[in-house]
């Protein structure tokens, strides 16, 4: 497979050294004329010195003769050029016509200067040295022409901090544009793995599918897997949902037969047969929690909301969640509950608080205890025990069916199994598809807490 984003990352390179020369090119442009001074050097100073020895002798020997004939190099076009600056510019000498050519009034700023190098964007000045001929006085310049292209010697000239400016500003905008198509599909990458995480099995990236390169082929993988992984899990909830189904009718008959058994088998059979139907009960219970779980996490199960007050709806929860406490030795506590009405399915959120609390019930040492408020629009209802606790690796794993956090959360006491694992998978989508919440924390103990949407308009 060709390498599509190494070969973005090379253009990118290039484009923004590209780029930023463009733009200082642009900025250059538009700069007014500019110059640079700079000291010159002892070697060109005393180079200018013997020039104009030269010129003064020539002048001397040559008394009337024009000063343009006593200049050296004068029909030599790319070798140094002189020029005599006089105070009235109509009577300045020039060595070269190509000097017309030039705005040599650049160079009036260095009258009462003394000798240095000036930079312009058409020539190079050393200079100036004053000089006598002929009864007047002069100033006397060389000038180089550059070698550069004059727009690479207009960005040389150009202010440091607008260079710098320059080159950040286009690095940063070059650089923006790049990033964000780099960082777009990933960010989106990122989003999609978060929601599958939190089992929402119908995300998908969605990365534009014109895209060819490796991170558009990594959208294109991930949501082929996403698709097979929800594929996957739907095949095996709707195969438990059957198996459930496909037993419940054996088992009855099961029931049955054992209930006949007990009616004609000798009385020393009879311990066995109690056992048989205590078991069968409990796999009855088992099917009816994994139908009912199977049918709301693929939304199948029909809700029936009806109003209810909140204190109808926890009361006969509480009144047996205290009466099976009282048998196990513990201690249920409440406070009075908020004077709240609802509009839910009551069978299916009761379950789904009856699974919390009968939770909490089993694996507390001594006491529960149960708080309900309301907190802008939300009712909180928090249920707490001080039992064991689960460490904080497990907590997120709570509500996931058949998991049990550790045999820390066995009943002491006891050798059965702690349930099915199937009552707080059940109580977080009961909540779930009432728009609400559960959070699970260690507070001297397990703490859930249930958080509920209030209607506003019921009081």
């Amino acid at each position: 497979m060709r390498k599509y984003l190494l070969i973005q990352v090379f253009l990118w390179f290039w484009g923004t050294i590209a780029a930023t020369l463009l733009l200082l090119m642009s900025v250059s442009l538009l700069q007014p004329d500019i110059l640079e001074t700079r000291q010159i050097s002892p070697a060109m100073l005393k180079n200018l010195q013997h020039l104009q020895r030269n010129i003064e002798r020539r002048a001397e020997s040559r008394p009337g003769q024009p000063l343009y004939t006593l200049l050296p190099t004068r029909h030599r076009s790319h070798r140094p050029k002189i020029y005599l600056r006089h105070n009235d510019e109509q009577r300045s000498v020039l060595s070269h016509s190509e000097l017309k050519e030039w705005d040599l009034t650049l160079l009036n700023f260095t009258a009462s200067a003394p000798a240095q190098i000036v930079d312009t964007e058409q020539y190079r000045a050393f200079g100036p040295i004053d000089i006598e001929l002929q009864g007047e006085k002069y100033q006397l310049f060389q000038l180089m022409d550059h070698r550069n292209p004059r727009i690479l010697t207009k960005i040389r000239l150009m202010p440091t901090w607008a260079k710098l400016l320059t080159l950040i500003l286009a690095s940063f905008g070059f650089s923006l544009w790049f990033t964000r198509g780099l960082l777009k599909p990933i960010r989106q990458l990122q989003q999609a793995a978060a929601a599958l995480a939190q089992g929402k099995l119908d995300t998908r990236a969605n990365i534009n599918a014109s895209r060819q390169d490796e991170l558009g082929q990594l959208g294109k993988d991930f949501d082929l897997m996403a698709s097979r992984l929800e594929a996957h899990v739907t095949q095996q909830k709707r195969l438990l949902a059957d198996i459930s189904h496909e037993l419940r009718s054996p088992l009855t008959r099961l029931q049955m037969a054992n209930g006949i058994a007990s009616d004609k088998a000798p009385e020393a059979l009879s311990p066995y047969l109690q056992r048989v139907e205590k078991e069968a009960h409990l796999l009855e219970q088992m099917l009816s929690d994994i139908l009912q779980l199977s049918r709301l996490e693929s939304q199948q199960l029909t809700l029936t909301p009806c109003p209810i007050a909140l204190i109808e709806l926890l009361t006969p929860i509480l009144d047996d969640g205290q009466f099976e406490s009282q048998q196990l030795g513990k201690q249920l506590n409440w406070k009075p509950l908020p004077e709240l009405t609802l509009t839910v399915d009551a069978m299916l959120l009761g379950r789904a608080f009856e699974n919390i609390l009968r939770n909490a019930i089993k694996y507390a040492n001594k006491q529960v205890s149960l708080t309900a408020q309301c907190q802008d629009d939300t009712l909180i209802v928090t249920i707490c025990d001080d039992g064991p606790g689960v460490s904080e690796a497990m907590l997120e794993k709570l509500c996931i069916p058949f998991f049990r956090a550790s045999q820390a959360r066995t009943p002491q006491g006891t050798t059965e199994p702690g349930g099915f694992g199937l009552g707080l998978a059940i109580a977080q989508h009961a909540i779930k598809v009432h728009h609400g919440r559960i959070q699970f924390s260690n507070h001297n103990g397990l703490r859930v807490t249930v958080g509920l949407p209030i209607d506003q308009h019921v009081l």
